[in-house]
């Protein structure tokens, strides 16, 4: 070995000294048996920098197994399903990447940047951060926004041009990822490497060159305007969950701040599909949407302003809080006239404290706002209660063990309310479920005591459901 890096000290989860008298050892293959080599190698890179002591928590190592290799794992296996029932060989579907639509030039732009920062953290024996820059691609990029955005390209019935660039550009990631982590744990990244070279494979994927970056597939506004949409969509949805109105539920609009208007611009049907929401419209001012209340922060000011604290005090109340909020966030302070003297006060002398305006709910990071208009309309409403059956049937489907591409019978029973939903949007729910038929059947104690009938809550509405496999071949 040219360099050999090792462990500093391994501790308890508390940040004792490991030993069999004190009953905090840990047994190295308990860990291997339960959790398996990769989740526990993993975890003793993320966790912490190998030249700083390393608190050792199984949590942690379950951590791992689960949200990292569990996500990695599922990926793989959503993409083998699909390709399995299209007879795809994406090896074979040559399909530039330039060429590609926007999502897969994203991916594979982040894909080959992530390559350049690990091979940079590598270099520097930052190890950790190569992992947790792995982790956080897998998860939050592939999975949770890549894999999400692109699984109706994977349910069409052709296998058409677009249908063969999300397969090959699934292809590249997963091979890409397989090879970038592989060093650190490499017995899941081997299985995902032979399955997906096959004759292809070199053997084994540790006798593979180290991934590098090409710079041609980088593109870095691209992956700025993206990263801006998914930053967007995270607040909306953290603002959804302030008031406890579900994604499901469809919203008549989001704003968002005017300065990021060409930022997204071309992406805001993104950001409607998201968030489901049916507009997106741009605003100057969050302050248009919230109400300030501003009071001296005492316990600071004080010590600082004596005789005056109680005169600042009465200027406040009699202030604009909207204009005092806003000096203080754009130039970080406020002057007072106060007694006749000017009175400087910072961020840390005030209490800011910002709340809704009946009918939105706002979400600030950074420089980044999110308004949601939170008034529900008839429309909004029904649509919303189709979307949730869809919900429910779907979660049927898995739990009766239903393929994919299994057609299916539904019958439901509920209010009229719930009634109306369903007629309104049928031939949503059909498609959506690949339901042949659909029929609205009326309450009765004959079909509560049927024991085929599920019962389940739409947005509050009792509903009983019944599906049923459709045998032979589909009726449309």
């Amino acid at each position: 070995f040219k360099r050999v890096m090792v462990n500093d000290l391994v501790l308890d989860k508390n940040g004792q000294k490991m030993s069999k008298s004190r009953g905090n050892a840990v047994e190295p293959w308990d860990m291997i048996n339960k959790f398996g080599v990769d989740a526990l190698r993993w975890y003793m890179v993320a966790v912490s920098p190998p030249w700083v002591p390393t608190r050792f928590d199984e949590d942690g190592v379950r951590e791992v197994s689960a949200k990292f290799l569990g996500t990695l794992q599922n990926v793989y296996s959503f993409f083998t399903m699909y390709a399995n029932i299209d007879g795809a060989d994406p090896r074979t579907f040559d399909v530039p990447a330039p060429e590609r639509p926007e999502i897969d030039r994203w991916v594979i732009s982040r894909l080959n940047s992530l390559s350049k920062s690990v091979r940079e953290y590598m270099d520097s024996y930052d190890l950790t951060k190569a992992v947790r820059t792995i982790s956080s691609f897998v998860v939050d990029e592939v999975s949770n926004w890549y894999v999400r955005r692109s699984r109706n390209r994977f349910w069409t019935s052709n296998l058409d041009l677009d249908k063969k660039a999300a397969y090959r550009t699934l292809y590249e990631v997963l091979l890409g990822v397989a090879k970038l982590m592989a060093p650190f744990a490499p017995f899941l990244p081997e299985h995902i490497y032979l399955n997906l070279k096959g004759s292809e494979s070199l053997g084994s994927v540790h006798f593979e060159e180290y991934p590098c970056a090409d710079g041609a597939l980088i593109d870095a506004e691209l992956e700025q305007r993206m990263g801006m949409v998914m930053q967007i969509v995270s607040q909306g949805r953290a603002a959804r969950n302030k008031v406890q109105i579900k994604v499901r539920q469809p919203l008549e609009k989001i704003l968002v701040a005017a300065k990021d208007r060409d930022l997204i611009a071309g992406m805001e049907w993104l950001v409607k599909e998201e968030l489901n929401v049916k507009d997106i419209q741009y605003v100057e001012n969050v302050a248009d949407y919230v109400n300030y209340e501003v009071k001296p922060n005492f316990p600071v000011m004080g010590p600082r302003f004596g005789r005056l604290l109680k005169s600042i005090a009465q200027v406040l109340a009699s202030s604009d809080a909207r204009s005092v909020a806003e000096a203080v966030q754009t130039a970080g302070h406020v002057d007072l006239q106060v007694d006749g003297e000017t009175v400087r006060l910072t961020a840390e002398d005030l209490s800011i404290r910002m709340s809704e305006r009946e009918g939105f709910v706002v979400d600030i990071e950074g420089d980044v706002f999110v308004i949601l208009d939170t008034e529900l309309t008839e429309d909004l409403i029904l649509e919303g209660i189709a979307r949730e059956v869809v919900s429910k049937v779907q979660t049927m489907r898995r739990n009766s063990g239903f393929n994919v591409v299994d057609h299916i019978e539904l019958w439901l029973s509920g209010d009229a309310v719930l009634e109306q939903g369903v007629r309104t949007h049928e031939a949503y729910i059909r498609r959506e479920t690949l339901c042949d038929r659909l029929e609205l059947v009326p309450k009765s104690s004959e079909v509560e005591q049927d024991s085929s009938y599920e019962e389940w809550d739409v947005n509050g509405h009792n509903t009983l459901f019944r599906v049923r496999r459709v045998e032979g071949p589909s009726e449309q």
